[in-house]
């Protein structure tokens, strides 16, 4: 008997093979730099830079998907090159060329995820494909590595994690096999401009603005949280039960998210984000206890999910498919732009006032919520664009 997987099967092992390597790196390597040498200030300075060429070249491999196709083979090509890319970092130590190879690899690893999305909505048009379901995979695969991973590293040192994260980017390269090519959508026209058409829709960037502010009212959390939370009392166990509680919230919103698209526009689930991020942000510079954080966590099933859902399913419906790379890696851009600039300049404040740079962070949820109801007001696109 000849099995093959269908489009839905393929499309998760594609991203839970994707974002597995991703539970290691992210923790890991921030050790790993630390053992090499590398300074606080340099490595501030070193997410910064990789977040700005992530933002200058990410756009120019989406616009070349919706100008030439090939998704998959773009993604494959990427891939593979990180592999080659981030294995030169086992032969050097000195921080600039770490550097070097921190931005080579950030501009070829970063656009794999938004034309992946764009690749899963696509076959949602025309094939039983749940996105949410699909993307559970990555977020599942996350948690579990970056779980896994403490013991890991416990166990082999921090010399072993650009080793584990090798191993695993290798199978992330494999898993790029998985990409199904009756998935893209074959234009009968390609667009000669994408990114110039979309950045000059005023629709498409009131929405960019109010997506970007509610990812970016993360950057206290992402940048300072465990800092905060051991600060205020709580163990190094009750941490990883908050960053556990707000990925699981998470993970349930993404494996029934079906029914919330179907009953809720695009433009809801981002403003339903929005004022979750409010009071999440406004509370957290205040709480003390641990339960009161996984309250709070728990509300990140708006503040990230549900905008995160609305964010993907508006390209989807309001933006021409034959656009939909070009606006993924736009909008995965501006998020990463902003997120990067809110940390550089939150630092100093986190620094002097603690938790209650928590309280700009809920100005972020403010903001993005009055972008959502300039988009409310709007005329929308007809869906498919």
């Amino acid at each position: 008997m000849n099995w093959r997987p269908g489009i839905a099967t393929r499309l998760s092992l594609f991203y839970l093979l994707h974002y597995a390597c991703m539970g290691v790196h992210l923790p890991g390597m921030q050790l790993w730099y630390q053992a090499q040498g590398v300074t606080p200030a340099q490595l501030g300075a070193l997410g910064f830079v990789t977040i700005l060429a992530r933002v200058m070249t990410m756009p120019f491999f989406g616009s070349w998907v919706d100008r030439m196709g090939g998704a998959r083979e773009v993604v494959l090509a990427l891939n593979w090159a990180t592999l080659a890319i981030f294995a030169l970092n086992l032969a050097t130590g000195s921080f600039w060329l770490l550097a070097a190879i921190a931005i080579a690899y950030t501009i070829v690893r970063s656009p794999s995820g938004p034309l992946a999305d764009a690749l899963t909505v696509a076959a949602g048009r025309g094939q039983a494909v749940d996105f949410g379901r699909v993307r559970f995979w990555g977020s599942a695969a996350f948690m579990a590595f970056a779980i896994a991973g403490g013991p890991l590293v416990d166990r082999f040192g921090v010399a072993s994690v650009p080793w584990i994260c090798l191993a695993l980017f290798a199978v992330a390269a494999l898993g790029s096999w998985c990409l199904p090519r009756e998935a893209e959508a074959v234009a009968t026209a390609r667009p000669g401009a994408p990114v110039r058409y979309l950045l000059a829709q005023p629709v498409f960037l009131v929405f960019l603005a109010a997506s970007s502010f509610v990812q970016a009212s993360h950057a206290v959390l992402y940048a300072f949280s465990s800092l905060h939370w051991n600060a205020v009392g709580l163990s190094q166990s009750e941490v990883g039960w908050l960053w556990g509680v707000s990925t699981g919230v998470e993970l349930v919103l993404l494996w029934y998210s079906r029914h919330v698209v179907a009953r809720m526009s695009p433009t809801a689930m981002l403003l339903l984000g929005c004022l979750c991020a409010i009071p999440r942000w406004a509370l957290h510079g205040f709480a003390t206890g641990f339960w009161e954080f996984v309250a709070l966590q728990c509300l990140h099933v708006g503040s990230f999910g549900f905008a995160y859902l609305g964010a993907v399913h508006f390209i989807a419906r309001h933006m021409p498919a034959s656009h939909a790379s070009s606006a993924q890696s736009l909008h995965a851009g501006a998020n990463a732009l902003l997120m990067g600039i809110a940390m550089w300049a939150l630092g100093p404040v986190y620094a002097a006032h603690g938790g209650l740079a928590y309280l700009a962070m809920a100005g972020f949820g403010a903001i993005a919520a009055g972008g959502c109801l300039v988009l409310s007001r709007l005329r929308l696109p007809a869906p498919g664009g």
